[in-house]
Formats: structure tokens, C-alpha cells, sequence
């Protein structure tokens, strides 16, 4: 009798341990990855989420046709919107998306124009969910190349939020180079003309010249408004000649894919001509090491603090790389030392993306590398989360997004390193083949991860063709405690959002977390101490 007695007390540790054991398993961060229908694989997807909290992912479909696809039930099931972004010739898989306050998506593909090979974007926006689309109007130009949009605040003039386009020119850009930033101060309808980041004079513009960039790594707004442009350069190794220099020395001359071992970020309040100021955020030209393999994307959180993420490869001809970090203020007054994400092990990591959330509250995406013996290395979509980014050495949680590979090769092969001689810059730039370098990192108003991107038949065993997208089920929120209502978010001012309906507990029941288990735990000690008097009393002769 007395051990079915003393049994209840143990139950209780049991239940003790199980509750207060239960919040930790927050820490687990799960995704849930579909393969979108009819959608090509090679693509540039990108992602977006609406106010009402609709996902939206734009690629290809297989006949190369920009689509888009959404998402009522937070990510778990996609379908292609009945209408497609308007305006498209010969599209390519350059695209973007984004979605404004009042829920309007824009869209945006580098188009080829017929015969004559010029390159444009084709803009539009749709304020039906993607049911029809209209173009929007504006400059266009034919030597754009990988655009990039960011959302920003409401205009004060129109009442509609305004939409940047960065972008820069490429065939052009071996005589005179730039980031250029077009405004739409009317949601996406319409945008103006072109501004240019960089002014001569400053070291962020001799970089660029002679073509010395592989192209734009992103674009974000903070809290207060305030646009930030991320792009990589080379510098020469001799003087402040920049990027002419840097074709003789550390040489050769490199147009379209440019072995990066600068970053600049420069930034705007209002995106204005003459308004914008270049900060350095990572610079390894003393030692040659690639800190953009075509990408070195940047975030700011719902502070302002702004982030910068890039690959470190092990010096300036082996691509084989850790992904690492590093943050400022808002001014960019300052940059933290270089934090990293995923150390250099293995194949490598290339190609990494980041999102922000409040402060320290950080998602990276990455290509991870897995040597395969004599067999061309494998590539995998992952991701690690940390939330406490602002310390010197975060912590991070990771995640196989699936286990389908995206490419095989090197890092190198995937980074279109296969020219040779005087001319492999060229080479490398136009001839070889690699990997896309563009896809999508999103933010829902849960603080969850949204991640789209592209798989080949070519990446060996267990290849599957396709456009992927992945949407965080459980894990930790980059939110702390609660999505504030407007913030940086990778990107852009967040408008508030509907969150997803919270079952309440049964009556009588008290809420999950901590307090809740103290009060579960407190109950039942209460009902064990009754049974125990009870039982007590009984086996005395007391009575009940």
C-alpha cells in the first residue's frame, strides 16, 4: 500500500519535470518544405508576405514565364495565382516581389527584347492577390541587370507606401559603373528616375568602376525609413585606383561575376540624388579572400541595426568558404568584428541570405557543402538561427530545409570559376556555367521563416528539377515577445499583419509556458496533499 502511495509523489516529479521541460522544445526549429507545381528549376525565386498574412513566392514556370504562387495556410499548401506579372517578351530568371501596407503585391522581371538582346525590367502590380496585374510606368532603360526592391513608409504626398528598385548596369558598367536606385512614391505604379549611390570622389565609386562588381546583394528599409544598398567589390592592391586598378593588380580584369573582397553598404533617408553616404563593411583585399561570391546581402532589424552577411573564402583562389557577419548602428558609424554563422568545414558554404527581426533575432539561409569522396560534392538548402546575434558569440539553431540537393560541384564550379589565362574574368563571367546566386528570405508576423530557392536535375543522386519553399512551423519567433508594428525585417517597413487564430485552452485549463505549468504543477500538489490526509485518516482511525 505505502508504494502505490509513494508512487504519487514520484508521478508528480514525473509531471514537475514534464512541464517545466516543455518550453525548451520552442528551441526546436522545424520547416515545412513543398516543391511549387508547374515552376522550373535554375530559378531566382524570391518571397513575400501580405498583411493578411498570404505568402507570395515569384519564379519561373517551366516554359520560363515569371509566376507567382500563394499561400493562405502559412506556407503548408501553394497555388499560382490566376494572373501572371504583365509585360513579359523574353523573360529571364532575374525577378522580385514585395508587398505593400495595403496588401498590393509588385513584381518585377529582367526581360530580353526580342532580336535586339537589350535587357530591361518589366514591372507591375496587382491589388487583387495576383487575379490581374497592371504594368507600372516609369523609366526604362536597356542595360539593367538583378534587380532588387525594398518597401518603405507611407508618403506623406500620395498616402501610398513608397517602393525602391536598386539595380546596376552591366555591359555599360566597364566604362562607368554604378548602384542606381529608381522611387515609386505611389506603391509600385509608377517610378522615377534613376539615382545613383556612389558619386565620383568617393573609394565606394572608384570601386566600382571598369565593371569591378558582380551586381547589387540587396536592398533594406529600417524603422525610420532610412534605405540601405549592399554590394561587393574588388579594390586594386596598388593606390586608390579601384576597380580599373584591381583588373592589373590583384588582376585580371572581371565583369559580371567578380570575386569580391570588399562590401559597401551605402545609405539614403529618402533615396535622393546627392543624399547618399558609403560606409566599408568588410574589407579582406590585404589578403585576397572572396567575401562576395556574387552575394552579400544585408538586414536591419526593427532597431535599425543593420547587418551585413557574406561568405570568407580560405584565400583568393579556393572557394571553399565559412559564412560570417557583421553589424552596425544605424548611422553605420562603426562595424562589429565578423561573426560566424557556419564555420569553414566541409565542401563549404556558399550563397547566404539573412533576415532580421528585433534586435539579435537573426535567420541565415546558406548553401552547406557535402564532399562526396571522388564524386562531385553535394549542396543543401539550410538555415541557422540565432537569437542573441549582438553578442560576440551567438548561438545558433539549425536546419536541413530538404533533402533534396540543389547543385553539385565546387565552390569554385558553382561560382563560375573555369576560365583560364589573360581572359578567364571574361570568361568567367559569360562563359562558364554556375549556380543561380538570387533567392528568397522571408518574415511573417509570427516572427517565422520563409524560404524559396532552386534545385537542378544535375545535382546527383536524389535531384529533383524544381522551385522550393520552405516555411517555419516551430521554433523561436524573431519577434520578442510580440511583432512590433513596424519594423526592418530584411527589407522592409513591416505593415502589420493578421496573425494566425490562438486556440484558447479549456475552461478550467490555465494558459502553456512557464506560469501555466507552475499552476498545473500547484494544483495537482494540492489535490496530493488531500489524498494523502485522506488516506492518513483512513489507516489511523480518525475518520474522514
Amino acid at each position: 500500500m505505502r508504494s502505490r502511495h509513494l508512487a504519487l509523489p514520484a508521478a508528480l516529479f514525473a509531471a514537475t519535470a514534464l512541464l517545466v521541460a516543455a518550453p525548451s522544445s520552442a528551441t526546436t526549429l522545424t520547416f515545412h518544405a513543398v516543391r511549387l507545381d508547374g515552376a522550373n528549376g535554375g530559378t531566382e525565386p524570391r518571397v513575400a508576405i501580405a498583411p493578411d498574412g498570404g505568402a507570395y513566392v515569384i519564379t519561373n514556370a517551366q516554359n520560363g514565364t515569371a509566376v507567382v504562387y500563394r499561400s493562405s495556410d502559412n506556407g503548408l499548401t501553394w497555388n499560382r495565382t490566376p494572373g501572371d506579372p504583365s509585360g513579359q517578351d523574353i523573360p529571364t530568371i532575374d525577378t522580385d516581389i514585395v508587398v505593400t501596407s495595403t496588401g498590393r503585391l509588385v513584381a518585377s522581371e529582367l526581360d530580353t527584347v526580342g532580336a535586339s538582346g537589350a535587357i530591361n525590367f518589366r514591372n507591375s502590380y496587382s491589388d487583387d492577390r495576383g487575379e490581374s496585374w497592371h504594368e507600372s510606368t516609369g523609366a526604362t532603360f536597356s542595360d539593367t541587370d538583378r534587380q532588387w526592391f525594398a518597401v518603405g513608409p507611407v508618403d506623406p504626398t500620395t498616402g501610398k507606401s513608397r517602393v525602391y528598385i536598386l539595380w546596376h548596369n552591366l555591359l555599360s558598367g566597364a566604362a562607368a559603373h554604378n548602384m542606381w536606385v529608381q522611387t515609386s512614391t505611389d506603391g509600385g505604379a509608377t517610378f522615377g528616375e534613376p539615382v545613383p549611390t556612389t558619386l565620383p570622389g568617393t573609394q565606394a565609386y572608384a570601386d566600382l568602376q571598369c565593371a569591378d562588381s558582380g551586381g547589387p546583394s540587396g536592398m533594406a528599409v529600417g524603422p525610420t525609413g532610412r534605405v540601405y544598398v549592399f554590394f561587393g567589390t574588388r579594390t586594386s592592391t596598388v593606390g586608390p585606383l579601384g576597380g580599373c586598378g584591381a583588373g592589373v593588380s590583384p588582376g585580371p580584369f572581371e565583369v559580371n561575376v567578380v570575386s569580391a573582397t570588399r562590401v559597401w553598404v551605402t545609405s539614403s533617408d529618402d533615396g535622393s540624388l546627392g543624399s547618399w553616404s558609403q560606409s566599408l563593411a568588410v574589407d579582406r583585399s590585404a589578403t585576397g579572400q572572396v567575401v562576395g561570391m556574387e552575394l552579400s546581402p544585408g538586414a536591419v532589424d526593427t532597431a535599425g541595426n543593420v547587418y551585413v552577411t557574406f561568405p570568407e573564402s580560405r584565400n583568393a583562389t579556393d572557394f571553399t568558404a565559412a559564412i560570417k557577419y557583421v553589424v552596425a548602428p544605424p548611422d553605420l558609424s562603426s562595424w562589429s568584428a565578423p561573426k560566424t554563422v557556419a564555420p569553414l568545414d566541409d565542401a563549404g558554404n556558399i550563397l547566404p541570405h539573412v533576415i532580421a527581426g528585433d534586435p539579435g533575432r537573426l535567420t541565415f539561409a546558406y548553401y552547406e557543402g557535402e564532399l562526396r569522396g571522388s564524386d562531385k560534392s553535394q549542396w543543401y538548402s539550410v538555415v541557422a538561427q540565432t537569437l542573441d546575434g549582438l553578442t560576440p558569440s551567438p548561438h545558433f539553431t539549425r536546419a536541413r530545409l530538404s533533402s533534396v540537393p540543389t547543385y553539385a560541384g565546387t565552390a569554385g564550379e558553382l561560382m563560375a570559376q573555369c576560365g583560364s589565362g589573360p581572359a578567364a574574368g571574361v570568361e568567367n563571367g559569360f562563359a562558364c556555367d554556375r549556380s543561380a546566386d538570387v533567392y528568397g528570405i522571408g518574415l511573417d508576423a509570427r516572427g517565422y521563416t520563409y524560404v524559396t530557392w532552386p534545385t537542378v536535375g544535375s545535382a546527383g543522386p536524389g535531384a529533383e528539377s524544381g522551385t522550393y519553399v520552405a516555411a517555419q512551423t516551430a521554433g523561436a519567433s524573431l519577434f520578442a515577445p510580440a511583432p512590433p508594428a513596424n519594423g526592418g525585417g530584411g527589407g522592409t517597413v513591416r505593415p502589420p499583419q493578421v496573425k494566425p487564430p490562438v486556440t484558447a485552452p479549456p475552461a478550467g485549463m490555465p494558459a502553456t509556458g512557464l506560469p501555466g505549468a507552475l499552476a498545473v504543477i500547484a494544483a495537482l500538489l494540492v489535490v496530493a496533499a488531500l489524498l494523502l490526509r485522506r488516506y492518513r485518516g483512513r489507516a489511523g482511525g480518525d475518520g474522514p
